[in-house]
């Protein structure tokens, strides 16, 4: 795989390179060609890949996916993508995406009331389950087969990107 000082030099230099330069795209870069971008680079340097080659390497590569998954993130929402350009032009390298918009307040409505199909509803009561004892990961198994069997229902799919961002969140959830 990679060569550790190379890996870890790169990790290293994300630091200084905006979103656009993480991802290797120009800044007039389309939402698709983004959105290649990011899963052309998460597929060289997912921290999964590089678990045998010791932990120096694994960090390295879970630093790099995260910043990745960074820029992907701002840069795929138009609000954020604008006041990142903004940012950047003043020579800000990083967005701060809680300081553009807000997180929409969900009412307590647990994932099983949201679920309208039989067989959703039992996948979603198991997410509420594992999600209220922290178990975050086995909470997204279950949430992703609730929306196979839940397929048109909006309300759960963002509940299942909320739990994608919270995911990346967690310290330590990529090596």
């Amino acid at each position: 795989m990679a060569e550790t000082s190379t890996f870890l030099a790169w990790a290293e230099s994300l630091e200084a390179m905006s979103y656009y330069e993480i991802l290797r795209v120009p800044e007039d870069a389309s939402p698709g060609e983004i959105q290649q971008a990011f899963h052309d680079l998460s597929l060289r340097c997912h921290p999964d890949r590089f678990v045998e080659e010791g932990p120096e390497v694994a960090a390295a590569a879970a630093s790099v996916f995260k910043r990745a998954a960074e820029a992907y993130n701002v840069l795929r929402k138009p609000a954020f993508r604008v006041r990142y350009d903004a940012e950047l032009k003043k020579g800000q390298l990083k967005l701060d995406e809680r300081a553009v918009e807000p997180k929409k307040q969900h009412e307590q409505r647990t994932l099983f009331m949201i679920a309208r199909t039989p067989k959703a509803k039992q996948h979603a009561a198991k997410a509420d389950e594992l999600l209220a004892r922290g178990k975050l990961d086995d909470a997204r198994i279950q949430l992703i087969s609730a929306n196979q069997h839940d397929p048109n229902n909006d309300e759960l799919k963002e509940r299942l990107d909320i739990l994608y961002e919270a995911l990346m969140l967690e310290p330590g959830d990529l090596l």
